[in-house]
């Protein structure tokens, strides 16, 4: 313990030097300095008393970034530029330029202060997620959510994403949108199939009935959490199926004679046994879900199932009140049920060990949730007595 604190201390009082020396660098390099060729002269003296110092620690630096080229050579970019000039070249202008480089060594220093993750460590742990599966082919990185999530500098991982992008295990220029991506068999290329895969579920489990038009293309947009385009891709694969056909004004309508309808899965029980959630919990929980996939940033894998189980909960709870409360008169037996049905359906397809269908399902299941509690919210008192509920579990 007593070492722990002496490292704290020495850290502190260290990173107060430095933000000293920082400080002073900043009065240095102004006009007066251009006054004279001593004022110059002066002034890179100025650089070398507040930077010579701390040149043994950036050499340590630069050592223990072994295994990093992208680190080494930012060591090697620091020093050499921070470093005095020759005579011959000790002119306003360079003084100027050495003082910016100067408090660039000295803030890169004081970054890599005690507690530090090497970008060494930094880029071990986005190789670790891109082999689990938590960041899939075509996932795009975000360095700003990954230096949040590792509470390191946004320089160092963009160093690690260099040294990843050298090898091959991402895509990344550090000059273009400062978003990283990983590369392999991209899924985009997948997506109608995955789309049309779900709406066949959608179709098979009664959601959408034969005989009936489909919804529109932006219905289905928002049912889907997907763009127009790979749904019209995936809508085509299932005319060609036989699913699907178009009627009058190219409406799509599911084929009465190409349907054998399953009954929809039964939901299962929340890990969070007797837990049920509250109005804003529910919203905050989809919310997660939907901004997760709509900015293509991959969640831990602990965070995407957490929410997944309280979206669970809350299409359990939901079900059970829509289903027990009287229905709005805008809203018919068969609309609810199929709204239930929706959500089952989207509950199941969670239940796979691709991370990235989980990921974007999770935003559909999120999207059925907040479409029933939309309707829950207009529901009250108790069901009457006439209704009978069409069974959706097996």
């Amino acid at each position: 313990m007593n070492t722990q604190k002496q490292t704290a201390g020495a850290s502190a009082a260290t990173r107060r030097a430095l933000r000293a020396d920082q400080l002073s660098l900043r009065q240095l390099g102004g006009a007066k300095a251009a006054a004279s060729s001593a004022a110059v002269f002066d002034g890179h003296a100025g650089v070398d008393r507040h930077t010579t110092p701390w040149l043994p620690l950036a050499e340590r630096r630069r050592q223990d970034a072994a295994g990093s080229p992208a680190d080494q050579a930012r060591w090697d970019r620091l020093i050499t530029a921070a470093a005095r000039p020759a005579p011959t070249d000790m002119s306003y202008e360079s003084l100027v330029v050495r003082v910016v480089s100067a408090r660039d060594l000295l803030r890169a220093l004081a970054e890599t202060l005690s507690p530090n993750v090497p970008v060494v460590e930094v880029a071990r742990w986005i190789k670790q997620r891109i082999t689990s599966g938590a960041y899939p082919p075509g996932a795009a990185l975000a360095p700003g959510r990954i230096a949040a999530d590792l509470g390191v500098p946004l320089q160092s991982v963009h160093l690690a994403l260099s040294d990843l992008a050298d090898s091959g295990v991402v895509e990344w220029q550090a000059n273009s949108n400062c978003r990283a991506r990983v590369p392999g068999a991209h899924r985009r290329g997948d997506r109608p199939r995955q789309i049309a895969q779900l709406l066949r579920a959608l179709i098979m489990g009664g959601v959408y009935r034969p005989g009936t038009a489909l919804p529109g293309q932006q219905e289905l947009s928002r049912v889907l959490v997907t763009p127009p385009q790979p749904l019209v891709v995936a809508v085509r694969l299932l005319v060609k199926e036989g699913l699907l056909e178009r009627g009058d004004r190219q409406r799509l309508f599911v084929r009465p004679d190409a349907v054998e309808r399953t009954s929809s899965p039964r939901l299962l029980e929340p890990t969070r046994e007797g837990k049920s959630l509250r109005h804003d919990e529910i919203r905050e929980a989809a919310g997660k879900a939907r901004r997760w996939w709509s900015t293509r940033v991959s969640p831990a894998p602990a965070a995407l199932d957490q929410v997944l189980d309280q979206l669970g909960v809350a299409a359990h709870q939901l079900v059970d009140r829509a289903r027990r409360g009287a229905l709005p008169p805008s809203i018919t037996d068969q609309e609810l049920e199929s709204l239930i049905a929706r959500t089952m359906i989207m509950a199941a397809a969670v239940r796979q060990p691709c991370f990235e269908l989980r990921h974007w399902v999770a935003a559909c299941l999120a999207a059925s949730v907040l479409d029933l509690q939309a309707l829950v919210d207009r529901v009250g008192g108790s069901r009457p007595v006439g209704f009978t509920a069409t069974p959706l579990s097996r």
